[in-house]
C-alpha cells in the first residue's frame, strides 16, 4: 500500500496510523507523500505510484480542490489501485468536483445505517426540506440525547442537578464504563473505559464509522457486515448486492 495526505497534524495522524494499522495486520508500505493543502498537481506523484502497484492508495485531506483533484487524476494515469479518501464525503459537491473518477473509492463516515437513523433523516427533512447530514445533524442528536440522559439519572440518584454531581457521575460512572449511552441512532453505543477517555470505545459495536464505497455519486455501506449494503468491489468490478 502507499500513504498520501495533506501535510497538517490532520493528515499525518491519519495517515500514519493507518499505516502502522495496516502494517501490523500484514500490509507492506512502499511509499508515502504528504503535500500542501493547497497542492493540485499529483501526475508526477502518481506515475510513480503507477510503477510501484501498490494494492491499496489510502490518505485523507479536508481540502476540496486538493482531494478531488488527486482522486481526477489517478483515473487519468489509470492507477488501477483501490483508494481509500477518507472524508471525501464530507464535501458537499464531492460528486460534481470527481465526477466518475470517485467509483470504487472508499471513505468512512457516518451514515443512516440504523433504522431509527434513516426514521430521523426522513422525519427531519419532511419538517425542515433539508436533507441532513449525519455528521452535522445525527452525531450532535446522539450528544445531546446523550447528556439528557446523564443528567437524568444525576436527578434521579442525587435529587439535583449541578456542576458538581454532574462532574462526580462522569468520573465515576461514565469514565469507569458503569454507564453508557444506548440509544443513538448512528452509534450503537457510546461507552467509556479509564482506558479509552478520553474517547469513547471504538470499534465494532461502539464508536464506529461505516465504511462506504461510491459508485455513480452514492455511497454504499461495505463494513460492517451487519450493515452493508453490497460487497466491496475492486476497480473495474460488477458491484454485487448483500441481499
Amino acid at each position: 500500500m502507499a500513504i498520501y495526505g495533506e501535510d497538517t497534524d490532520r493528515g499525518r495522524s491519519f495517515g500514519d496510523s493507518i499505516e502502522e494499522q495496516s502494517e501490523e495486520a500484514g500490509w507492506e508500505s512502499v511509499a508515502k507523500e504528504y503535500f500542501s493543502i493547497d497542492q493540485t498537481e499529483f501526475y508526477p506523484l502518481l506515475n510513480k505510484w503507477k510503477e510501484l502497484e501498490p494494492a491499496v492508495i489510502a490518505g485523507t485531506s479536508t481540502a476540496a480542490p486538493s482531494l478531488s483533484t488527486f482522486i481526477k487524476q489517478a483515473d487519468d494515469v489509470r492507477l488501477r489501485s483501490l483508494i481509500i479518501a477518507d472524508g471525501l464525503g464530507w464535501i458537499g459537491e464531492w460528486y460534481d468536483l470527481t465526477g466518475e473518477s470517485s467509483n470504487y473509492v472508499l471513505d468512512q463516515i457516518p451514515g443512516w445505517a440504523t433504522e431509527e437513523g434513516k426514521a430521523f433523516a426522513s422525519t427531519f427533512e419532511e419538517q425542515w426540506n433539508l436533507e441532513p447530514s449525519p455528521s452535522s445533524a445525527g452525531l450532535p442528536y446522539d450528544c445531546a440525547n446523550f447528556f439528557i440522559q446523564a443528567a437524568q439519572q444525576v436527578y434521579e440518584d442525587e435529587g439535583e442537578l449541578s456542576k458538581e454531581t454532574m462532574a462526580a457521575f462522569a468520573r465515576d460512572e461514565i469514565q469507569t464504563g458503569n454507564w453508557s449511552f444506548t440509544d443513538g441512532i448512528v452509534m450503537e453505543e457510546h461507552k467509556y473505559t479509564p482506558e479509552t477517555v478520553p474517547d469513547p470505545i471504538v470499534g465494532k459495536g461502539y464508536y464506529i464509522f461505516p465504511v462506504l464505497q461510491y459508485f455513480d455519486g452514492e455511497g454504499k455501506v461495505v463494513f460492517p457486515p451487519e450493515w452493508a449494503e453490497q460487497n466491496l468491489a475492486p476497480q473495474g468490478a460488477e458491484l454485487s448486492s448483500t441481499n
